[in-house]
């Protein structure tokens, strides 16, 4: 089956629209079931006037050619970038807090204002700039979405005259 569909909705052009796609292998298969051949199906398709019997081309990449996600899909990859947003920012990157931080209490006592200190400071402020920094930007990209669920329908307001 998959060789079918390369054979017809493959294309130097650029790809079909995906409702496009359903009704080409229909027409393909209702001549097939008439009894012609499937290479004179695929010649016809590519070949005849009009091309590609007459449904439209659209570039690599077009949003038309590509397979919308469900809701269930969303709402799956919104939680695994925030868990790992979560880990990157709580885990991982507290561990070079961690080692900057405590290297800069160190060499903060014995070499102040030497090139340590500095090397050690700027990779601790580097490191809390990028752990929080994940964290803000996870909320304001994500602080103007709103599920159907959370929703609540307001009553009217009363609007009669006192």
């Amino acid at each position: 089956m998959k060789e079918r569909e390369r054979d017809l909705l493959t294309s130097n052009h650029g790809v079909f629209r995906i409702e496009d796609r359903s009704k080409i292998m229909s027409i393909a298969h209702q001549r097939e079931s008439l009894g012609e051949v499937w290479v004179d199906i695929v010649r016809d398709f590519h070949t005849a006037v009009p091309r590609y019997w007459g449904y439209l081309v659209v570039p690599f990449g077009h949003p038309d050619s590509k397979v919308k996600p469900t809701a269930e899909q969303l709402r799956s990859r919104k939680v695994l970038i925030f868990l790992w947003t979560a880990l990157q920012s709580f885990v991982i990157l507290k561990g070079f807090i961690m080692y900057f931080g405590l290297n800069y209490s160190i060499q903060h006592e014995d070499w102040y204002g030497g090139r340590e200190t500095n090397f050690y400071a700027w990779g601790l402020g580097i490191s809390l700039l990028i752990s929080f920094g994940g964290l803000i930007v996870f909320a304001i990209r994500h602080s103007g979405e709103i599920d159907d669920e959370d929703v609540l329908v307001s009553k009217p307001e009363n609007t009669s005259s006192l």
